[in-house]
């Protein structure tokens, strides 16, 4: 039991998704939420939009994750000399007036990106993700429910500094950016941030690829468009090594690894569904008062 446990009440479970853009991280995590909740659990299914969203929340850590989120982006940009990203760069400081002039996201090929820029980003990204672990995601589990997440704190900060690696810049070099994987890598492994149930879900970049483009095309981060590429060939490229740094990081942790790169959503859902419900119900009977 955490300091935050409420007495009498059992410990929720914490469900955690992890998984390529175009994967269908969402689709699942929503269709679990909704079996969950057919069978008499309460979950909440929690995504960043949740926290944003809550623009009448003036508490901690709401007013602070808006806020991070406007850096995130505009230390994406860092350099970018493009007119799009530098509209960007040059954005409202508030996070209202930045989303009214429509700044978030930035461009998908930004021109001349900066290395330090992007390491930047990806630090805030752990660190608004540590955020909202620890105000929001423990608050509910301290009160017995459920939640469910289709990202995990490791999955944008390491997509990111992937990225930065291959920028074509020498501001930062190449063995900070490492030291920087390697530190958002073993926090990640702390029991603190670990989910009770943590699954990958396998699916090949280009079958990701072909599901991407069918939905409206490749968004800022889900390529290596910040590094000059553009196409499939650069989809895949940073699809393919995130790929194998999930499966390496979920073999680590001992998360659950279920291939449905061949399966149709309802399929996915099925096979997910089975591993997490299942947990549920064993975790949920162990930590009963």
């Amino acid at each position: 039991m955490t300091t935050t446990d409420v007495p009498g009440i059992g410990r929720g479970v914490h469900v955690a998704l992890l998984g390529l853009d175009g994967s269908g991280k969402t689709t699942v995590a929503r269709g679990l939420v909704d079996r969950l909740a057919a069978q008499g659990h309460k979950p909440k299914f929690m995504r960043w939009h949740d926290i944003l969203d809550q623009v009448d929340r003036g508490d901690f850590p709401y007013v602070t994750v808006r806020q991070l989120l406007v850096e995130i982006w505009r230390t994406r940009y860092g350099g970018a000399t493009d007119a799009h990203s530098l509209r960007v760069q040059h954005g409202p400081p508030s996070y209202e007036d930045f989303k009214r002039a429509r700044l978030d996201p930035g461009p998908v090929y930004p021109v001349d990106a900066h290395r330090s820029g992007m390491v930047a980003s990806a630090m805030l990204e752990f660190v608004t993700e540590m955020l909202i672990h620890t105000e929001v995601v423990e608050k509910y589990l301290s009160s017995g429910r459920i939640v469910v997440r289709d990202g995990f704190a490791y999955r944008n900060a390491m997509k990111v500094l992937q990225v930065a690696n291959e920028i074509p810049r020498d501001d930062i070099p190449d063995d900070f950016i490492a030291r920087a994987i390697e530190f958002v890598s073993e926090t990640c492994s702390s029991p603190f941030l670990q989910p009770d149930v943590g699954v990958f879900m396998k699916v090949a970049p280009e079958e990701c690829y072909r599901r991407i483009v069918a939905r409206g095309g490749v968004g800022p981060f889900e390529d290596m468009g910040f590094t000059g590429k553009a196409g499939p060939s650069s989809f895949i490229e940073l699809q393919g090594a995130l790929h194998e740094e999930y499966e390496r990081a979920a073999t680590k942790w001992g998360w659950h690894i279920v291939d449905i790169n061949e399966c149709s959503p309802a399929e996915a859902l099925d096979a997910v569904a089975e591993i997490a419900i299942a947990h549920v119900g064993s975790l949920q009977r162990t930590t009963e008062p």
